[in-house]
Order: structure tokens, then sequence, then C-alpha cells
């Protein structure tokens, strides 16, 4: 109480500021100034109050925050937007006759033209991207009414081109004869999954040969290319053949763009940093905002501690939304986060060598329609370090996963998930894997629906799975969560002492999976799980104190599936259990589960064995219904 009084009595200016402002005034509610970099020298050093009335508030540049700008409060009302890119006007019809040649005869009279030097605006470059890259900016992009637009590509979004046969390691023939009809091409890109279906990858045609049909690519993808696997053309001008969809032309200078419908609010992305920028800074926040268009991230927090995004809406960035970095005590709240380039929240924080938890958050968000341009492994949350809380998170509509952890002691709970895995397999929707000692996390209370397989790539394992504990992923509880429909509901891929308990599982195929990986086609990799355990001393402490199972780990086969537990689930569907490499129910703890057929969750739960604890379904999901961009779907 005593500390909270005492920043009240020191409680600095308020500072007003308005589009229609002007910076020498005093920034008082009737004489505001114009610009945030004003404002932030009122309350420099002060622990002010900025309140911004409606409209828009440019940036040519990241807005910087230091260790003189805490205690800064940032007030937005819902109706203020801090905008990294520019509003595009002075569209033209297209009279260049070539352009028009070029065209497809439906674009004609509708696509409509810009001066990128007339209208402010750079072009940006195009960038490669492997791998689950998340961290490779974006070029200009175009969003129209707040949703992001289409670069010109082939096929349309939603369909496939397909490879025919690798040539080498960076070239391979294709399908059809679409390129032919392309008269002058002079920077075609590509993006496929050219061997797996968690491995995408962006990168120039280099060669394209129509005759041939044959793409060679700037570089070897990761793990090469086969035959009868998905990508498609994009950067092409003649693909420019559907609403929402443009093109720039870098050589000519000149922005094309189709509209979905006439009038209304055409923004271009420019700024190249993060929009805002936390770095020293402590107690500021971020509230009511609309922190919209850059070709970077949203929000960049690093160092200081305590600061707080929330209730803000947060859109159309070519990488994050918020990431927060060794900011101890740091989070982002009620906030809706879409359109994103990569991932939504990011929270990496906490020391892992003493185990001291960073105390970061995402709570109450609702994140969907992210990881635009990478398509793998950028989560609605990824989370690193020690002691992150996720929670009432709703999170959906991505094409791989929704929550992406490593680190130690992770709580995630009471999240809604649904509709993630979306264009991928072999992946989760919560996914972490590949070591032995990230333990102590709690997968608690969250519901899972609509995880289901989606492609079929000949030859792949494509199932999706809910919650996904990948190569020898240990030392987890996952408890009194619900899985429904179709998908895997957990995998443990060879992993130790994990616990599933007092879960409902409805439809799924199978329920649970598990395999003991490490004694089969993993097992050149002891090495380097070994290593990462003498590496942390793990029969000492904190380690052998925390986490008492890792005291005598090195003395023992660190590959077997030792030590898992599979207890008190309610288990309904035709195909409960996916056992491999020899492994059954007496490899582990398994006891007083009911099994039965398929039937709904309601009849599930009437079912449920003694001891079972009931599910707080009325509490899982968001908990503030008035959002900062409207009603959920």
């Amino acid at each position: 109480m005593i500390e909270v009084l005492a920043l009240f009595l020191t409680a600095g200016p308020t500072v007003h500021v308005s589009p229609s402002g002007i910076d020498s005034q005093a920034g008082t509610a009737k004489a505001p100034v114009r610009t945030l970099s004003r404002a932030l020298e009122l309350v420099r050093g002060k622990r002010g109050k900025v309140v911004l009335a409606p409209g828009d508030y440019p940036q040519k540049d990241t807005l910087e925050l230091g260790e003189a700008e805490s205690g800064v409060r940032f007030e937005g009302g819902g109706k203020a937007r801090i905008l990294g890119g520019k509003v595009v006007e002075g569209w033209k019809p297209v009279t260049d006759s070539v352009i028009l040649e070029r065209l497809a005869p439906a674009a004609r009279q509708n696509v409509r033209v810009v001066d990128l030097a007339e209208a402010g605006l750079t072009p940006g470059t195009l960038r490669y991207r492997g791998f689950a890259d998340g961290k490779a900016g974006s070029a200009l992009e175009l969003f129209f009414e707040g949703k992001p637009m289409q670069i010109a590509r082939y096929p349309n979004a939603g369909e496939w081109s397909q490879t025919e046969a690798k040539v080498d390691g960076k070239t391979f023939t294709y399908a059809g004869d679409r390129p032919k009809s392309w008269k002058t091409p002079n920077d075609p890109w590509v993006f496929g999954y050219f061997r797996f279906d968690w491995c995408d990858t962006y990168d120039r045609a280099v060669k394209l040969d129509p005759e041939k049909r044959t793409v060679e690519l700037s570089r070897e993808p990761d793990y090469s290319v086969e035959g009868k696997r998905r990508f498609y053309f994009f950067n092409v001008l003649e693909e420019l053949d559907a609403p929402g969809e443009y093109f720039v032309d870098r050589n000519a200078g000149k922005l094309y763009f189709w509209s979905p419908a006439s009038g209304g609010d055409v923004v271009a992305s420019l700024v190249e940093g993060p929009l805002v920028r936390l770095k020293g800074a402590s107690d500021v926040s971020l509230t009511g905002l609309k922190i919209e268009a850059g070709r970077e991230g949203g929000i960049w927090v690093e160092g200081g501690r305590n600061n707080r995004v929330e209730s803000c809406l947060i859109r159309n960035f070519g990488t994050y939304g918020v990431s927060i970095h060794d900011s101890k005590g740091s989070g982002v709240a009620r906030c809706d986060l879409t359109g994103l380039g990569a991932r939504g929240i990011e929270l990496f924080g906490g020391d892992r060598k003493t185990l001291t938890s960073g105390g970061l958050y995402a709570e109450d968000n609702h994140i969907w329609a992210y990881s635009r341009w990478p398509r793998t492994y950028q989560g609605g949350v990824n989370i690193e370090g020690v002691g992150a809380r996720v929670a009432n998170n709703l999170i959906e509509d991505a094409p791989h996963n929704a929550i992406l952890m490593a680190g130690n002691d992770h709580v995630i709970e009471l999240n809604d998930v649904r509709r993630v895995c979306l264009e991928t397999g072999d992946s989760g929707a919560v996914y972490m894997g590949h070591n032995l000692t990230m333990r102590g996390h709690q997968i608690r209370h969250n519901r899972f629906r609509d995880i289901v397989p989606t492609i079929n790539t000949e030859g792949a394992f494509t199932n999706v799975m809910s919650v996904y504990l990948d190569d020898q992923w240990s030392g987890t509880t996952i408890s009194g969560n619900v899985f429904e429909g179709k998908g895997t509901g957990i995998l443990i891929g060879g992993g130790r002492d994990n616990t599933v308990e007092n879960n409902v599982f409805v439809g799924k195929d199978p329920a649970f999976h598990i395999d003991e990986r490490g004694k089969d086609w993993a097992k050149d990799k002891e090495k380097g799980f070994r290593d990462q355990a003498v590496e942390l001393k793990v029969d000492q402490a904190p380690y052998g104190t925390r986490y008492p199972r890792l005291k005598t780990l090195l003395q023992e086969d660190v590959m077997r599936a030792t030590g898992n537990a599979f207890v008190r689930n309610i288990v309904a569907g035709k195909r409960p259990f996916w056992f491999q490499n020899q492994l059954t129910e007496k490899s582990m703890d398994y006891r007083d589960n009911v099994l039965m057929p398929d039937v709904s969750l309601t009849e599930a739960l009437s079912k449920a064995p003694k001891g079972f604890k009931p599910i707080p379904l009325a509490k899982i999901g968001l908990k503030t219904k008035d959002r900062p961009s409207g009603a959920v779907r």
C-alpha cells in the first residue's frame, strides 16, 4: 500500500497528443501536441502519462523508449493508431499498353497503380527464408481495411503446384505449363514444402525454364527437394488476377493492386525495425492502442521490468507482434493480435542455469491468422527460459503451431486452441522437443478442438498432434485437458517421466501415441542428450533438487522411454492408443482409465473414473469478451 501511494504521489504530468495538435503547444487537453516524440520529451524522467486522441500517428522510424521513459503510461482509448506504414492514396487506372497486355483480361479494368516515389513508398527487398526462419522482415506489404493482401501468385491462395522430380539439390521440375504464359517475369519467387511438411522455404527462382519446366533456386533448401511436393510461384505480374492481390514492380517503381472493394483504408508497411522498442525501461504500460503495419515487429521489450502491453490491437507486421526479452515480470494481456508475418507473442526470460523464473506472461489474448510468411515453427505464443505463464488465450487459424516451448517450469493453462496445424503434417499445436533437461512444465485445463490432418503427402507422416512431446522431451505433466476431434491427442516421442492424467479424449485417432525412438531410429542422438545433461550438472543443485529424477540420469540409459504415466483418463473413440517399439500399457504407470466408444463430450465426462477431478470448462478461453478488435467469432 505504501509503494502504491508513493507511486501515486510521484506521478508525473499528463500530456495529450492529437493528430490535429501542434508540437509547440503545452500538451494539455485543450492544447495537445502532435507527435509522440514531442510527448515523450515532455514526460521523460517524470513517470508521466501520454493520452492519445483518436486518429493516426504515423511513424517513420522506431519509437524508442529507454530507461528515462520508465513509468510512462500510454493510453489510447481504443481509437488511437500508431502506424508503421502509410495510407496509400492516388490510385489510377493502368494505361500502359505493355502492362495491360501482361495482365489477365479480367484484371485490366480492376487493377490500379501508384508511383512508389510519388506516394512516398520504398519497395523493400524480398528475402530468402529457410526452415523456421521467423527473423527476416518483409518487403513492402499492402493491407486493406486491416487485412493483409496477397502478393500475386500462382496458383491462387488455397491451391498448390507440385514438384515432379529433383534435378539436383536446388533444381526441380514441375507440373503444368502456366509459366509459358508469363511474358517477362523479371523476379519470380517460389514458396514450398520441398521435402517435409514441417519445413518450408522461400527463395528466388534464379532460373526459370518454362520449356523444360525447371526451376533453379538460389541455394539448396533445408532437407533438399523431392518430387510430388507442394509449392507455388509468387511475385509475378501476370498472376495479379484476383481481388486482394498486388505486385511491386521494383524496376519501374510502380505498385499495382486489385482492391477487394471500392474505397477503404489501404496501408503500405514502411518501418523496418520494431514499431515500438523498450530498452532498459521499467513500469511502462501501453493500453488501448492500435499498433499496426510495419516490416518487422510491433513491440520489442528488452531489459527493465514490469512492462505491460494491455488491451491493444496489434496487427499486420512482417514478423512478431510483441517480443519480450529478459524484462522480469512483463507481459501481454487482453490484446488481439492478427495478421502477423511470424509469431504472435515471444516470451524469453529467466535463467536456465539457476532455474530462476522470468515471470513473463501472456494472458487473455486472442491470437489468430499469424505465421503468414514463415509457415512453420512460428507459434501464436513462443516461450523460452524459465517460469512463463500462458493462460486464457484463444489461439486459432494458423498453418502450424499454437504454442512453442523451450526451457523449464512453464505453465500452459486454460487456453482454447482450435484450427491450427492447418497446412502442415507431423506437427503439434503445443510443441516442444529435443531436450531431456527442459522439465517441470504444466499443461493443464486447456481445450483443443478441430486440430485435424488436412494434407496427404505421398509417403509422409501427416498426422497432427494437439500436444507433441518430440524427441526425448521429458518431465512434463499434462492434466485436466479436453481433446476433441480427429488427429492425435498426445504424442510422447521417446521421452521419460511424463505424466498424462485426468484428461478427456473424444474422437481422437489415436488419443495417445508413445514410442521409444531413442532405441530405434533416433539412437544416434544419445551423445547430444547426454552433453546437455552434463553441461547443466543435472545430478547437482538446482536441477537435481528441483527434478529428483535427474539425480541418476547420467547413470541410466537416457534413451529409454521410462517413468511415463497414463492415469485416470477418459478415452472415447475407436483407436485409443498407438504403441511403437514394443511398448505397451505395461511399459508405464497405466491405471484407472476409462475407455469407451466415440461419444459426446458430455457423455464421456459422465462416465469419469473414481477420483477424476472436474475440468473447469467454463473458465477455459478468453476472460474478456469486449475485445480491442470487436466480438470474437
